[in-house]
This record gives structure tokens, sequence and C-alpha cells, in this order.
């Protein structure tokens, strides 16, 4: 602990230790070490605490480490509400959609979308997740050089785009998405720290204003009759009968354009990684798709109880490098966390991250280890540490749709391609700076079919290990 520690755990008044990282630079703060390595900065912040101060440029943020404060945070939804000015600044981007509302608006717009995400509607959009599967698993040829980030984005925004607006997207679609939502986050997040917002950031964010209503417009000239998710909201009513406005729609699809892409991508893309790290747990993984999907035929829904090694290893991926690796919450009211008084409009950096690399929570955290989610071991867990898709009320609504995309995916990949590292391209494992969603910096991997006898050699350097 650093010489800021207040308390030792078991004091009568504060059982919680506080702390703050060392090296805060006048004005900027932790500013300058946050965005130069933010992965090494959230992976410490457990050392100096249960209750860690942050300070960026002005502000002073508090981040909870300690699983009883992450409860407290994330259970009370009203009290730590979505606020402030990185919120202020997405909302410029995304509106007031699920993902950025705040409390008061979050029950009526979660109860409206949560019938498209009941099991029969998921078994639904399983059979695009599975077609689009198979057509990404069959673009590729023996020794191609995959750039895996876009192409697990293009899959993803494919299948979110048949299943939400009923239509097939082609790649100049999603080519156009993913650099419009990086230049306007990227921009964002530049404006919350002071700096300017850079170039090309209006520009992005009018070009997904302009995509999206284009998609709705057509969606509502073809309308009648059909049965995809964006459908299903036009047609839903709240408590007192009233429909989504034209401006909620829109703003529901950005979000669900955004939660169904770029999170889902990320999670392949690093899975990928970590397996070809890890040929062992890559030659398991495939020992199962190969006795759950018979001849190498895509995952379908119903296979999904036959995957679980499949999914365990996703999952552990998803601890190490959670997408949403940064929650922030504003307190709307004076309220008290681990000992410490927080005032009205005080900052809560709520990181997924930090927990996920806390050793008190998860035991050699920096292990990939997709064992630690066999169903003893993750009973023995705390209930609040992990948080691959938020927790509490917040939790993501769609958690069911995005774990049976990646391992229909995943599946349906390793049942046909086994992945190695690109000769003369070492992986970059730094994820991307000043993004919303952490990502692969650079990630090319070599297909080999499995058919062919090359496919069983592949690279088996020890890794490194995540950030």
């Amino acid at each position: 602990m650093t010489s800021s520690s207040s308390s030792a755990r078991g004091a009568a008044s504060t059982p919680y230790l506080h702390g703050s990282p060392p090296g805060a630079l006048p004005v900027l703060g932790h500013l300058p070490a946050l965005v130069r390595d933010p992965a090494r900065f959230l992976a410490r912040l457990h050392r100096y605490g249960d209750l860690v101060e942050v300070r960026l440029g002005p502000n002073r943020l508090v981040a909870p480490c300690h699983p009883e404060l992450l409860r407290q945070v994330y259970a009370d939804d009203r009290t730590f509400d979505k606020g402030g000015p990185v919120y202020g600044r997405f909302r410029e981007i995304l509106g007031n959609g699920l993902a950025t509302c705040v409390h008061a608006d979050h029950r009526r717009q979660r109860r409206m979308l949560q019938p498209e995400f009941r099991p029969d509607r998921l078994a639904a959009y399983a059979e695009v997740m599975t077609r689009e599967a198979e057509l990404l698993a069959g673009s590729w040829r023996h020794g191609d050089v995959v750039d895996v980030f876009p192409a697990c984005y293009r899959f993803t925004l494919r299948v979110v785009t048949r299943t939400l607006l009923g239509t097939e997207a082609p790649d100049v679609l999603s080519d156009r998405l993913q650099h419009a939502f990086e230049t306007a986050f990227a921009g964002a997040l530049r404006r919350v720290v002071r700096l300017p917002a850079g170039p090309g950031y209006r520009t992005a964010v009018r070009t997904l204003e302009r995509t999206v209503a284009d998609l709705v417009r057509d969606h509502r000239a073809h309308g009648p009759g059909r049965t995809d998710l964006l459908a299903g909201l036009l047609a839903a009513r709240d408590d007192d009968g009233r429909p989504l406005s034209d401006t909620e729609v829109h703003d529901q699809v950005v979000a669900l354009l955004l939660a169904g892409t770029e999170t889902t991508a990320s999670q392949l893309s690093w899975t990928l990684r970590l397996l070809t790290a890890h040929p062992e747990v890559l030659s398991a993984v495939q020992t199962e798709v190969d006795a759950a999907l018979p001849g190498g035929r895509p995952a379908r829904w119903t296979d999904l109880p036959h995957l679980p090694r499949t999914d365990r290893v996703l999952t552990e991926a998803l601890r190490l490098y959670p997408p949403g690796w940064v929650l922030l919450r504003t307190c709307t009211r004076e309220t008290e966390l681990g000992g410490r008084t927080l005032p009205r409009g005080g900052q809560v950096l709520l990181s997924p991250y930090v927990a996920h690399h806390n050793p008190r929570i998860f035991a050699d955290p920096d292990r990939f280890d997709p064992d630690r989610w066999l169903p003893d071991r993750a009973a023995a867990l705390p209930r609040w540490g992990f948080a691959g898709f938020a927790n509490g009320p917040r939790q993501c609504l769609g958690a069911d749709y995005a774990r049976a995309e990646a391992v229909i995916a995943l599946a349906t990949v390793l049942a046909r391609w086994h992945p190695v590292p690109a000769p003369g391209r070492r992986p970059d494992d730094r994820p991307v700076r000043l993004t919303t969603v952490l990502r692969p910096h650079r990630l090319h991997l070599r297909v080999l079919d499995r058919e062919r006898p090359a496919a069983r050699t592949g690279d088996r350097r020890p890794d490194a290990g995540p950030a």
C-alpha cells in the first residue's frame, strides 16, 4: 500500500484500505499513465487499497477494488447512476438509449426491449448466427493471413443487422460503421479530458446519424410482416401504452449496433489470440468441437449445451480482456462508500478490468485458465467479482445473445480451421488506447485447413501472458 493508506482492514471505523497510485503529476494527475498504458495502470490499482483515488486532470474519481464495494455500486443504480461528463459526451453519439440512459429512464426502456431477448427469440437469432458463422469460416482459404478484429467485426455486424433489421450488411457498411464508431468515441474521450476531439469527430458523428436513419427508414418502408428485433421495438408499448418515439428508436438502434458488434468481435479476437498461444487448450477445444459437430458442420443453438469447454474459454478471455473495461458512475446524492463520504456528483471508476486482475478476487489473475469456470470452482468466486457483461440492474440485456453468438462462431471456425500466429507478424497484445471497447492493437493469424497434415503443426512458443 502507498503511504496515503488511511486505515487497516478490521478497524472499527473504516474496515477498508484507502490509497492512491503514486506518480500523479501536477494538473494532469494520473492521466498520462492511464493514456500511455491503460491496461497496466488499471491492473495495478488493487495494490493501493480497497477504494483507490484516481486523479484525471481536475477530476478525482474513486475505484472500488473489493467485492463488497463492487456490490454496493453495481446493485444501487439509483445512487450510482450513469451520468457526468463522460456519459454526456457519449450521448452525443449514442443518444439516450439503454446503454447511456439514467436510472429514471432505464426501467421503461429495458422492459420494452426485454421481450426481444426471450429464449425463443434467441433461438431464432441463432439461426442467423449459424449462417453468418458458416459464411465467415467459408470465406478463408488454407494459409490465409487474417486480420482478426476486422473479420470478427464484419461477422458480428452482419449478425446484428440481420437480427435487428432483417437485412444483410455489406462489407462497405461494416467498414464505415467501424471507422465512425472508433473516430467518434476516441474524440469523445479526448473531449472528456479537455483535449481537442481530433480530425473527423464531427464527420463520424454525422455518419452514424445518417447511416442509422437510413437503416431505420428502409426498415419502415419494408416493415409490414417482419419479425426482426426492430419490428418488435416498433410494436412495443410501455405500461402506459406508449410506443417508443422516433428519437428513442434511433437511439436504441445505435446502442444495439455498438453493443452487438465491437464487444463480441473483441471477445472472439482475444480468444483466438489466447488459443494460438496455448496450443494444448486449442487442442482440447477442437476435440470437444469435433465431437459436437460431426463432419465439421456449423454450430447451432441446440449444440450449445454440448460445448461447455468452448464456453469456458470464451468466458476466460472475457475475464482477461473485458470489452467494457471502464464503466463510470456518478453519485446522485451524498453517500458513503467503503468508509469514505462521496459528494453528490462524485465520480466512481467502476472497472471490470480492475476486478478481473485482482488476485484477491481471482487466483493468479494474469494466467489464462479456462477451467477456473468449471462449475465447482466458479461457485467459489465472489458474486460481484466478474463483470464481463457489467452487473446488477444494468447488466447487459443481450448477454445471452452475445454468449450464444460467440460460442457458435468460435466452434464453427475451429471445426474447420487451425489458427496459428502469422509468420513474421508478432501479435501485439496491447489494447488499442482511447477506445471504449478493449480490443487488440494488432492481431494477424494464419488459418490452416484442419484436413491437411500441415494444419496439425503450429507455433508452440510460450505465451508472454496478457497485459
